[in-house]
């Protein structure tokens, strides 16, 4: 009820605002067709607006920290465990406004039935491009898309009929019926909203002054006569266009208004800077993605062998960079020239140390540093089990000897961004001097922290909501011990999908809170798998879950 509710009120005030400047500034002008697309456009406006959540960058200025592949934030009540919650308030107010929506529909539906019923009781005469109907059961003439209703009394060869003909005439030229129809919906649909009503209402005496100064030609008086003289016709239909529509005052106001009103043009083009106002109040939202969600672990380097995993607070990571640092984005950092440009500098760089060649060491040294947003390379260091012998040092130097890189972008800005570079050493067999480094291809054993595709939950992240909210339950001992708080999983997503090394990081709960989230998390389906140069890798993924207590 609360997304309903919030999205209601977006639109009533929406509306409010917009048919208010109509009310104002546009209200009883001649320039009926321009009043015609304006109250149209405001209700579909008022309908589409609150739907739209253009995010919003983040700032420069925020302080800096390490993102990473974070699930959103699944909160865990201790009520989830209840059997039966019964109806809350939310689902029968959600009911009730339903239910009405439905009653307005069955009436638009029923008055649709009576037309097409009343259609084929009556004689119907085919004159291209409209049809004309008649019926003793007709009381005033109307029309209604392509068809023309016309009783027995009043005469077609009149002067009065004649006029009263071209009138419903140009309700089907302008196509009346379709924006009639559509305001029945929209008020049906948005029922609670008084200002659609307002709008439905005013549009049909648009269609009529429209179609007044049309039949009217230069007979005004006469036309006005024939609209006094017949003013006391009833209506048929609510969704049909009447040529004896009320109020009669205003229609003749219309007919006898010769002046046009000052600034007549700067009413109109004023109600677009108001428009753009009411557009950027409420679609543009804070960019909540969870691709901004702070990381509670290090970068667990790609090699399962070597790796040691770092586990850090929530405070936000210092380092040289400027602003806040990412470790994957929209466009990733690139080396000048690409990857065979990246590989041919290492190879010619990097010098493979004389004391590893006489130890004969070889292995992968996974070497992390940031690529500002200037293309800097800042903060290098290895992670991971040093080979010692001088690998480390030898791969530190020549990374921080690296010429500027193409920078990261994210929501189409600079940003700095966390890279891991392997760097396998090879033992080729041949002289010290002839030793090359190999950059390092993935393998099976590597898990990525960033990759081109991350990895998925089947049915995506809603499917992964509920499949928590219905598998973990509050322990009872956290329960009676009132502990309650976020627990951080930390699992590996491997290339087939299947979840391993599931394991908490960060200060520990208790009473059973970390041992019911891995047990949920290893029970887990298979993931769809992270992506990278167009194969399926193993991926590190962190999710959040809250234990709340009521």
């Amino acid at each position: 009820m609360t997304v309903l509710l919030t999205y209601l009120c977006k639109v009533i005030l929406c509306s409010a605002v917009l048919y208010s400047y109509y009310y104002i500034a546009l209200r009883n002008n001649r320039f009926h067709q321009w009043n015609r697309y304006y109250l149209l456009l405001i209700t579909m406006v008022s309908l589409l607006t609150p739907l739209l959540h253009i995010p919003l960058p983040g700032q420069d200025h925020e302080s800096s920290r390490v993102l990473s592949y974070t699930a959103r934030m699944i909160n865990i009540r201790e009520t989830v465990i209840t059997a039966n919650p019964g109806l809350s308030s939310g689902v029968i107010l959600n009911a009730l406004y339903i239910s009405i929506i439905g009653l307005f529909i069955t009436r638009i539906g029923i008055s649709l039935f009576k037309i097409r019923q009343l259609i084929r009781r009556s004689q119907v005469q085919e004159i291209p491009p409209y049809r004309f109907v008649k019926n003793e059961a007709i009381k005033a003439p109307f029309s209604f898309f392509r068809y023309i209703f016309w009783d027995h009394h009043t005469s077609l060869n009149s002067p009065e009929g004649q006029q009263i003909f071209k009138h419903e005439l140009v309700h089907l030229q302008e196509k009346h019926s379709a924006d009639k129809l559509f305001m029945e919906l929209v008020t049906a649909c948005c029922w609670i909203n008084p200002f659609f009503h307002l709008i439905k209402r005013e549009l049909a005496l648009v269609h009529e002054f429209m179609a007044d100064k049309k039949a009217a030609g230069e007979e005004i008086a006469g036309y006005a006569q024939t609209i006094l003289q017949m003013a006391f016709q009833s209506k048929q239909f609510s969704i049909t266009n009447d040529f004896f529509h009320p109020p009669i005052k205003r229609r003749i106001l219309m007919l006898t208004q010769f002046h046009t009103p000052r600034f007549s043009y700067l009413r109109r083009i004023l109600v677009l800077p108001l428009a753009a106002f009411i557009f950027c109040s409420l679609a543009f939202v804070a960019d909540k993605r969870p691709s901004a969600m702070r990381a509670l672990t290090a970068i667990a380097p790609s090699s399962i062998e070597s790796a040691t995993t770092a586990v850090m607070d929530t405070t936000p990571v210092k380092n040289k960079a400027k602003g806040e640092v990412f470790t994957f984005v929209d466009q990733p950092p690139q080396f000048q020239g690409g990857e065979e440009a990246l590989m041919k500098y290492l190879s010619k760089s990097i010098r493979y140390p004389k004391a590893a060649v006489e130890k004969n060491i070889t292995g992968t040294v996974y070497v992390q540093f940031i690529v500002d947003q200037d293309g800097d390379v800042q903060d290098v260091h290895t992670v991971g089990k040093n080979l010692g012998f001088g690998l480390n040092e030898e791969a530190v130097r020549v990374v921080k000897a690296m010429p500027q890189w193409v920078p990261g972008m994210q929501n189409k800005r600079k940003v700095s961004v966390q890279f891991n570079l392997p760097i396998r050493f090879e033992l080729d067999g041949k002289p010290a001097a002839g030793k090359t480094v190999t950059f390092a291809a993935p393998d099976n054993n590597e898990i990525f922290t960033f990759v081109e595709q991350p990895p998925k939950f089947p049915g995506g992240e809603e499917a992964l909501m509920k499949y928590l909210s219905r598998n973990i339950h509050y322990p009872e001992a956290a329960q009676k011990a009132k502990t309650d708080g976020t627990v951080f999983v930390q699992f590996v997503v491997k290339s087939d999908g299947s979840i391993t090394d599931a394991k908490t990081v960060g200060p520990k709960k208790g009473n059973g809170l970390e041992e019911e989230a891995i047990q949920v998390i290893k029970k887990m389906p298979k993931w769809q798998p992270g992506v990278q140069n167009n194969r399926p890798v193993s991926v590190q993924f962190n999710m959040p879950i809250k234990f709340a207590l009521n």
